[in-house]
Parts: C-alpha cells; sequence; structure tokens
C-alpha cells in the first residue's frame, strides 16, 4: 500500500515537472510567447505613392508621409485616424520644378486594422475612408488644378514589436479615388487610384 503511495507521488511530481518545463516562465524573453498589442498606439510613417490608370502616365511616383493615432480595444482591431501627405512631379513638365514637387496631397483618414495573430510579429488587414486637398504648384499646368476629394484606401501590413512600448510596421494599400477633378483633362476610369507603401514607427502607451 505505501509502495502504491509513494509510486503516485512520484508520478504526480514527474507530470507537473514537465508541464512546468513547458510553460514559458514569467521571464521569458518576448518572442517565445503572445505579446500585448491593445491600447492606444501612434505611428510616423515615410514611404513612397504612385498613381494607376489614366493617371499613372502623367504623374511620376513621390514621397509618402503621415502620421497615425490610434487604439486597439483588443489583441485583434484597431481604431485609428490620421493624417496623410504625398507630393508628385509630371511626368512631362512644360517648367522646370526647380526642386518643388508639381502637386502636393494633404490628407485626413479614419480607418480600421483587423490583425490575424497576437504574436510579436502580426499581419494584418486595413480599410478606412478619407478627404484630401491637392494643391498645384504656379504654372503652367493646364492639366491640373487645385482640388478637395474623397478616397477610400485598402490593404494589408505586417507589424512587428521591436519592445513593448517601441513597433516597428510596413503597410502596402490601394485607394480608390471618390474623384479626380484636379486632373481635368480626364475623367474617372476604372483602375485609376493611387498605390502607397509605407514603413511606420511608433510606440503604445
Amino acid at each position: 500500500m505505501k509502495r502504491g503511495i509513494g509510486l503516485g507521488l512520484c508520478l504526480v511530481g514527474l507530470t507537473g515537472g514537465a508541464a512546468g518545463a513547458q510553460a514559458p516562465p514569467d521571464d521569458a524573453p518576448v518572442r517565445s510567447r503572445q505579446v500585448e498589442w491593445k491600447g492606444p498606439y501612434f505611428l510616423l510613417g515615410l514611404g513612397l505613392e504612385g498613381y494607376t490608370g489614366k493617371l499613372a502616365p502623367n504623374l511620376d511616383p513621390g514621397p509618402s508621409y503621415g502620421v497615425i493615432v490610434g487604439y486597439r480595444p483588443n489583441d485583434f482591431l484597431g481604431l485609428e485616424v490620421g493624417y496623410s501627405g504625398g507630393a508628385s512631379n509630371l511626368a512631362v513638365s512644360e517648367s522646370p520644378s526647380i526642386g518643388n514637387p508639381d502637386i502636393v496631397r494633404n490628407g485626413a483618414q479614419a480607418g480600421v486594422t483587423l490583425g490575424f495573430t497576437s504574436k510579436r510579429l502580426q499581419p494584418f488587414a486595413l480599410a478606412g475612408i478619407g478627404v484630401e486637398r491637392y494643391s498645384v504648384r504656379s504654372g503652367n499646368f493646364f492639366q491640373f488644378l487645385d482640388d478637395t476629394g474623397g478616397y477610400a484606401p485598402v490593404g494589408l501590413g505586417l507589424r512587428y514589436q521591436l519592445r513593448p512600448r517601441l513597433t516597428a510596421e510596413v503597410r502596402g494599400s490601394y485607394s480608390f479615388l471618390f474623384g479626380q477633378d484636379f486632373s481635368r483633362a480626364q475623367d474617372l476610369g476604372a483602375g485609376d487610384g493611387r498605390y502607397q507603401g509605407t514603413l511606420q514607427i511608433g510606440g503604445s502607451y
């Protein structure tokens, strides 16, 4: 009887030890366990953008930049607002740019992101809606003029938690333009829009 009880205690001890060996300790590196993504965050971004469809032959790709402030109520869903800007030169300019972009874009947007995992490396999808202002450099640009319009960006991204409060991510998106009156010589056609790729660096609170 005593031998049976002793054997049972040994088995319990071995089982508990194996379970303890499998579970990562509290001070284990963050890469070996799930991380927390929820909470407020901000991001600063820099990248490249260009246009598609009928706009592509007339506008060269140029720099893109932005600022995002958001909040994640859980590890997967994110709600955010931000500023988005960009600059482009005409593909064939009728006068020298002298270092200045021909068209500058400034916009504000709101959107949502949806993460696919709660790991340190998290892929996600994004969608939103925004309004933007096109400012055309003064000069002989009869095909373009100042205008305000709307757009709807959709895309994919990949974020990585460098530290518990520091994040880096890349985003690729395509914006459907609600109109392109800033390009007065062209009508909005299928496939006309803007692509954008940015690298974002920021933190959480």
